[in-house]
């Protein structure tokens, strides 16, 4: 069985140097602003998914459309509620799609891969909370930290 901690620790090593490394270059402005006019495509497919998938989990629940196709009263009730679930949350990625296409300033770069990392471990091997939520926690205050004295000199 491979060591789950180890790998973890190598990746978040690694990003956390390329986050230094992106720290030093400029970032490019992104106009997020309300009276820009959006022209991203993605954002009209997400939207344009999460009206489908909700009417058509609509419709579905409230007939028996599909029952026959699936074979069982229970199948077409899990397809249901995943329709409305999935279209539930694209239809939420819509409406936050503007806040999502800028960075959160607050937030370092290295220390959400590190998150995602984190949760991906802890998924893997539930036991690893124990070690890996003190260590991000530690990283977080430590990159806080260290930003704090950087803007200062």
């Amino acid at each position: 069985m491979p060591n789950y901690s180890r790998i973890a620790w190598k990746i978040l090593a690694s990003a956390m140097e390329s986050s230094h490394e992106e720290e030093g270059k400029k970032r490019e402005r992104v106009d997020t602003s309300a009276n820009a006019v959006e022209t991203s495509w993605r954002r009209r497919v997400i939207g344009g998914l999460a009206l489908v998938m909700l009417v058509t989990g609509g419709v579905a629940y409230f007939t028996s459309v599909g029952e026959e196709m699936l074979g069982s009263a229970s199948a077409h009730a899990f397809a249901t509620a995943a329709l409305v679930r999935v279209g539930l949350v694209l239809g939420a990625l819509w409406l936050a799609w503007d806040s999502l296409r800028r960075p959160a300033k607050w937030l370092p770069p290295g220390l959400a891969v590190a998150g995602v990392i984190g949760i991906v471990v802890v998924a893997a091997q539930p036991r690893l909370l124990l070690a890996i939520g003190p260590a991000l926690g530690v990283l977080g205050v430590l990159s806080a930290v260290m930003r704090v004295f950087r803007t200062k000199s």
